[in-house]
């Protein structure tokens, strides 16, 4: 009797610990706004990526650059393919409003959900393995127009010998689209439904 007592309470536990999980994280989702973003080169190698942040403090346009605590964004993260869509690498450039990334350029307008201006994404440590994407608006330098310099997006990976090459080249811009509201409150109750049927399986007498 007080290994079911246990069980049970056990049980009790662990989905109300999930309930509010779920109605913590609702909250923290409805003043969250979560962006996909894509880019091809012109050989066929691709980078796909997500980021977020906080709608109750950033500005319309974001501006994100260097290391360090970051001004709005919450999360940016990066996977790079080859031509074949074989995952090469990922990294997580910023995470829970922390910047790892020295080279960091990231620029978002909210309003018009586009991504514009200097881009430097990825890892470079100058290690092997280390990619990034990034274009030639992040080398702007005074007395340049933006007319004068190349818009092109580079693919750049280091070799094993930690050398730096280009892979692929392209003026074709990084893509964005916004992640729906509602989904990732879907998956957290679909997560918390099946942990309560787990729990039913194994224990058939619980009751909530």
């Amino acid at each position: 009797m007080t290994h079911l007592f246990t069980k049970t309470a056990i049980s009790i536990v662990t989905i109300t610990t999930l309930g509010l999980a779920i109605a913590i994280t609702t909250n923290d989702l409805a003043h969250a706004a979560e962006f996909n973003f894509n880019w091809e080169g012109n050989t066929g190698y691709s980078a796909k990526g997500s980021f977020n942040y906080d709608t109750t403090t950033a500005p319309s346009v974001i501006s994100e650059s260097g290391l360090g605590a970051t001004k709005n964004l919450q999360s940016l993260s990066i996977s790079f393919f080859d031509p074949l869509n074989t995952l090469i690498n990922s990294f997580t450039p910023v995470l829970s409003g922390v910047s790892n990334y020295g080279f960091l350029r990231f620029n978002f307008n909210s309003t018009k959900e586009q991504i514009f201006g200097p881009f430097d994404i990825g890892k470079d440590d100058e290690l092997p393995g280390d990619t990034w994407l990034n274009n030639n608006l992040a080398l702007i330098n005074e007395g340049f127009s933006k007319e004068v310099l190349a818009k092109e997006f580079g693919f750049n990976n280091r070799n094993p010998a930690g050398t730096k090459q280009i892979l692929d080249l392209s003026d074709n811009s990084v893509k964005v689209s916004k992640v729906p509201e509602g989904s990732i409150i879907i998956g957290l109750l679909a997560v918390c439904s099946l942990a309560f049927n787990l729990k039913q399986k194994f224990n058939p007498k619980f009751k909530i």
